[in-house]
């Protein structure tokens, strides 16, 4: 009986222990929603937030973020990061080709076309963006074929792309407006109506890097700019992935679009017609880059991949050559510096 009474104790000591914790929650909580009633967190600067907090807050922060790790890596472990899809799909695709490569497929005289096609690249398992069905011939939209090197015009536009999504940690739509705006600042060709046609692969991938590095807005290490090379080979891996990927930007700019409709107001009226401009802008490419494949298959991509591959690794010599610079002239200012100190000595 004594020992049924000692347990019985401790669970009412526990359950009040962890209601008294829940109702201190609650008081902390109902503070903070009390004084942030009238702050709209995604709009205000860090000068309004920073004002609202305690000091007990503040110092919180600080030594968590501020005096901790250099690499932020707690904070890194509370949010989470976003893969892209296109790395998973990627990935799908190589180890279905590692499979298949590894077994040894007795096919008959009448199975003799059958090969492995990479396209279906696992989009359920990656959250890809589903393809428009509507896409139209090209022959429905122009009457002339088209010039050949706009297809290096889409290495401008999955540039923006690729940003855009790792900007907004893969949830372009959460702020449709603002990834609008992001794609508008990165990509020439999604903001222009002018007929842009770029003569190399560097100069369709140095139209978007070089506004990140002349807006200070978009400022990225320049490692950054080498991920993002990455991301456009894997978008690249298949025609799905492009088209997966330009669906999802017309998808974007539609909706957009469709609430500028609505609201009606006279800073939505002047967009609204550069929003329908880029939205079909996107169309045209992917009617285009289904007709590339019904004609060429995915030799097109390939080819654009091997140009993308050799600007990535010319970009990885310039990020090593820039480090081993960097660390020469530190050895070098240190150096003087030593020697500064050593004559001052002796004077």
């Amino acid at each position: 009986m004594l020992n049924m009474l000692n347990k019985f104790e401790k669970e009412n000591d526990e359950m009040a222990r962890e209601e008294m914790e829940s109702n201190d929650k609650d008081l902390v909580d109902n503070d903070i929603s009390e004084r942030f009633r009238d702050i709209d967190l995604a709009s205000a600067d860090f000068d309004t937030v920073w004002s609202k907090l305690t000091p007990a807050e503040k110092e919180e922060f600080e030594q968590k973020y501020v005096n901790g790790k250099s690499d932020l890596s707690e904070l890194s472990d509370e949010l989470l990061l976003w893969k892209p899809w296109w790395e998973i799909t990627t990935e799908y695709n190589n180890r279905k080709k590692e499979v298949l490569s590894s077994k040894i497929i007795e096919l008959n005289e009448d199975e003799n076309d059958l090969e492995y096609e990479s396209d279906d690249s696992g989009g359920d398992l990656a959250d890809r963006p589903l393809i428009i069905t509507d896409i139209k011939n090209l022959e429905d939209l122009i009457k002339t074929t088209p010039n050949p090197a706009i297809s290096l015009n889409l290495l401008n536009i999955l540039y923006a792309y690729a940003y855009t999504c790792r900007t907004f940690n893969g949830d372009i739509f959460e702020h449709p407006e603002e990834s609008c705006k992001v794609l508008w600042d990165l990509s020439p060709i999604l903001a222009n109506n002018d007929n842009l046609v770029y003569e190399s692969i560097s100069q369709a991938i140095a139209a978007s890097s070089s506004l990140t590095f002349q807006n200070p807005i978009y400022s990225q290490p320049q490692e950054f700019s080498y991920l993002i090379l990455d991301d456009i080979v894997n978008l690249l891996s298949s025609t799905n992935n492009v088209l997966a990927a330009l669906s999802d930007l017309y998808r974007l700019f539609q909706q957009v679009g469709s609430e500028t409709i609505t609201k009606k107001s006279a800073r939505q009226r002047k967009i609204e017609q550069r929003l329908f401009s880029t939205e079909k802008k996107i169309y045209f490419y992917i009617v285009y880059v289904n007709y590339l494949s019904q004609q060429l298959g995915s030799s097109f991509l390939e080819a654009l991949r091997e140009g993308i591959e050799l600007e990535r690794q010319e970009q990885l010599k310039e990020i090593k050559d820039y480090k081993r610079d960097q660390k020469t002239i530190e050895m070098l200012m240190k150096n003087e510096n030593k020697q500064e100190i050593n004559l001052i000595q002796e004077i």
